[in-house]
């Protein structure tokens, strides 16, 4: 059994009707490559009973301590049922992207029944209308509660899924299936008191670490990450969100994107497409009327997960908080901007900020925790007092061009997605796989009804940069060419000087 750290608590405690705490992403699948050229579902059910045969982490349940003074723990589960959160639907006819995106978007609007393991799969057949996909393709939609995984963690589960054949040895035990038995209330209380009993010790160790780690982030602030705006401003982002969602993806091409980063000297890929999210944003707010004065500010997960750590359940992870530079109109100075931001802010979460929550979280003890979620969630002070105005989170995703199957069928593209809650109506998702980069966005419905206009001004942003990389381009090829030819006649110039002097040597 293990316990859930502070963070994990977090996720938990914070849920709400209007706000579940589900991560998910969406895949297009094409079962042209299967052996027989399609796949049944119940050859996708088989195909992932095998599959989770080689991992417990998908039969994790919680389990609650009495009275909820303290964190749960994950149990396996000894009713295990597959077919429970395997669920088989159909999208109406004509199947195309849009239909797909309201069913997404009405999914991701419900929570997960947490007495079972928080995880369910949409097999989503009739995908028969949407661009660059097959017809007769399925869509598959994974989701998992926020308390059981991060987002690499859960990218990891979800590639667990994944082959890199479409041939599959139906039937295959790789792992024997063993189910911890549940606990009785007098073990959870042989858990739970203890645990109480030494939280004055944690708590104590917690709050030096919190002294140390508050007083290290104040010295830094004042030096070299000293932040170049105070506060984040009010936009129509920061409100109580309703329990209903909107859902838009976009899908741009990597070497695109990898070219972008010529535009400033040492600006990453991944400041590349926060810059593109923010061109995006300025474009929306600005279409209806809108725009702050200053910069949105987005919260920008960093992984602290060890590299050695793979497929294990839980958040390991730390925030970087950063003007996005909507409040900047040139595209150019808008990525030096954000290149200038994350190159101080990354640091300073992985050796400040992670430690500095994890501290905090543990100095409270569990059920203050629990309290203090509730009653933010009642006063819904998160909108009222903003101190983000989105989420912006890259997923690491798949290198290389490597085809991935699932049961059969080729995985075609994949779009994450981030839970939106009270303060944050609107949240970014990105990850890769072969030669594309998707973003995935989530929001509010009652925030972004227009959610496909919001996708367009992303579009537009990201054409914008390939413009001027483009034109950059153009003119480093034409200074090129300057230089061969001016190299050129310097080199014929000399020859021409240096030709009767080798006659007068030749002489002499």
């Amino acid at each position: 059994m293990k316990q859930l750290s502070p963070i994990d608590s977090h996720f938990f405690y914070f849920e709400s009707p209007n706000q579940p705490m589900m991560i998910g992403s969406l895949w297009l699948c094409d079962p042209s490559t299967a052996p027989d050229g399609k796949v049944r579902y119940k050859e996708i059910l088989q195909y992932i009973g095998d599959r989770l045969n080689m991992t417990a982490y998908f039969r994790r349940r919680l389990e609650q301590t009495p009275f909820m003074l303290d964190d749960p723990y994950w149990l396996d589960d000894e009713n295990f049922d597959l077919e429970y959160h395997v669920r088989h639907v159909g999208l109406p006819q004509p199947g195309d992207w849009r239909q797909l995106c309201i069913f997404t978007a009405r999914t991701m609007s419900r929570s997960v029944d947490m007495d079972r393991p928080p995880w369910e799969i949409f097999i989503i057949e009739g995908v028969n209308n949407v661009p660059g996909i097959p017809e007769g393709s399925f869509a598959v939609l994974i989701r998992f509660h926020h308390a059981y995984v991060d987002g690499k963690a859960s990218f990891e589960l979800t590639t667990a899924l994944w082959e890199d054949s479409p041939a599959h040895e139906y039937g295959r035990r790789d792992r024997v299936e063993v189910a911890e038995r549940e606990p009785t209330r007098l073990e959870m209380w042989a858990r739970t008191a203890p645990h109480l009993m030494t939280q004055p010790l944690r708590s104590m160790r917690a709050g030096l670490t919190l002294g140390r780690k508050s007083a290290e982030l104040l010295v830094r602030l004042r030096k070299d990450v000293k932040p170049e705006q105070k506060r984040a401003p009010k936009s129509i982002f920061n409100v109580p969100v309703t329990p209903h969602r909107s859902y838009g993806s976009a899908s741009f091409h990597m070497p695109d994107l990898k070219r972008m980063r010529a535009l400033v000297r040492g600006a990453s890929l991944n400041d590349v497409l926060v810059t593109v999210i923010a061109g995006g944003m300025r474009r929306y707010l600005k279409l209806h009327n809108q725009l702050p004065s200053e910069s949105l500010v987005s919260l920008c997960p960093v992984s602290v997960r060890p590299q050695d750590v793979k497929g294990d359940v839980g958040n390991l992870v730390s925030a970087m908080y950063i003007g996005i530079g909507t409040d900047i109109e040139d595209p150019i100075d808008r990525l030096a901007a954000v290149h200038r931001r994350t190159q101080r802010g990354i640091p300073l979460a992985r050796e400040v900020l992670a430690d500095l929550t994890n501290s905090a979280g543990e100095m409270v003890p569990p059920f203050m925790r629990a309290l203090g979620m509730r009653l933010q969630n009642r006063t819904k002070l998160a909108a009222r007092l903003p101190t983000i105005n989105t989420i912006t989170t890259n997923v690491p995703g798949i290198p290389g061009m490597e085809p991935k199957f699932f049961a059969g069928a080729k995985v075609c593209s994949i779009s994450p997605m981030v839970p939106v809650f009270d303060g944050v109506a609107i949240t970014h998702g990105m990850l890769g796989i072969y030669d594309k980069m998707n973003i995935g966005v989530l929001a509010d419905r009652k925030v972004v009804p227009d959610i496909d206009v919001y996708i367009r001004c992303i579009e537009d942003s990201y054409q914008e940069y390939l413009t001027y990389t483009e034109q950059l381009e153009l003119t480093q090829l034409h200074v090129e060419k300057a230089k061969k030819a001016q190299l050129t006649q310097l080199s014929n110039t000399a020859a021409t000087s240096s030709e009767p002097r080798q006659i007068s040597s030749g002489r002499l």
